[in-house]
């Protein structure tokens, strides 16, 4: 089967101008040398709202790229935009206050950012991975190329570097997704027409947050057995209970994505049956001709609203209701006073 391509890059441009320059930037190792600066690697902070989340200093694939890196330096340039001048702190007032979402807020690492005392000018908009990489490998300056960028150029960005290189799990991809609509107001269609791909696989993406916490834990942590289409087969049950047990039903009987369907078909058939069971049950039974009869005829002759309810057996209650004193006084008149 021929590896998918990604038509990214050309739609970018409509929202981010100079935006496919910047990614031939980050794709080639080739670049004009006149366009690179060399930097202190201490200079340079990652991104917050860099997509990836998930990843550890003990990543192989991390380990290896450090390993390369020391062997052959870096051959790609990170892509930064540069601080303005109230942002361009010290490393340790920096470390301070700020949180590594590389690592995430629970697993803050000692080594998030730089102990020395050089002034930080500079943000990675593309190429955090190889930035930690390079520090790994003990790098003091790195080939950079400069790009003045919003926040969500940014993040649309250092989203688009990921999704190219496949190095997004799913859950992760679709935050970005989110974020790109939540936090700057992109429709679906804009996200969908600047990261190239159709608006459906932006809204698919996006239905996966819908999943249970644990049936996303699975998706990112056993890709192996639990692939995005299963996930996205589940989206559609309701009850977090079903979308576990079906999970576990897939992952421990080895279900491809077309018998995980048929799985979340039966089991939303089985919801919609209880949904409808309930409504039934919740409804009032259906009352007989001659009982909606004789409550019309106590309802005409006391000239009041009455409510009757008659069991199988003939138990029941007769409820006669009054609205003012001279409801009261005639409902008298006629039940007691008039059996005198």
């Amino acid at each position: 089967m021929a590896k998918q391509k990604f038509g990214l890059g050309r739609g970018l441009d409509a929202l981010i101008s100079g935006a496919s320059e910047v990614m031939a930037a980050q794709q080639s190792s080739r670049v004009d040398e006149e366009n690179i600066l060399h930097i202190p690697i201490d200079a340079i902070i990652p991104n917050p709202r860099q997509p990836r989340r998930i990843l550890t200093e003990d990543d192989p694939k991390l380990l290896e790229l450090s390993t390369s890196i020391k062997q052959y330096g870096l051959l790609q340039p990170l892509v930064v935009t540069r601080l303005n001048t109230d942002s361009a702190l010290t490393a340790s007032s920096q470390k301070a206050t700020a949180k590594d979402s590389w690592f995430g807020e629970e697993e803050q690492k000692d080594d998030a950012l730089p102990e020395s005392e050089t002034v930080i000018q500079f943000q990675i908009i593309a190429g955090e991975r190889r930035w930690r990489a390079s520090r790994m490998a003990g790098l003091t300056k790195v080939p950079v190329v400069l790009k003045e960028a919003t926040p969500q150029e940014m993040l649309e960005l250092a989203l688009i570097e990921n999704i190219q290189r496949a190095d997004l799990n799913p859950i992760e991809e679709a935050l970005a997704y989110q974020a790109l609509l939540h936090e700057f107001g992109l429709t679906q269609e804009m996200v969908a027409r600047a990261v190239g791909k159709d608006r459906s696989t932006i809204t698919n993406a996006l239905r996966l947050l819908t999943l249970a916490p644990k049936v996303r834990e699975a998706l990112i942590n056993q890709p192996e057995n639990f692939s995005e289409g299963h996930a996205r087969a589940l989206a559609g049950i309701n009850r977090e209970e079903d979308q576990v047990a079906a999970m576990g039903k897939i992952i421990t009987l080895k279900l491809n994505v077309r018998q995980a369907e048929e799985l979340a078909a039966r089991i939303k058939a089985a919801e919609r049956a209880d949904a409808a069971a309930q409504e039934i049950s919740a409804s009032p039974p259906k009352r007989s001709p001659e009982l909606e009869d004789l409550e019309s005829q106590f309802r005409n002759a006391l000239m009041v609203k009455v409510d009757l309810k008659r069991s199988a057996k003939g138990k029941g209650t007769l409820v006669l209701h009054f609205n003012n004193q001279d409801e009261l006084e005639r409902l008298y008149t006629r039940l007691v006073k008039h059996a005198e």
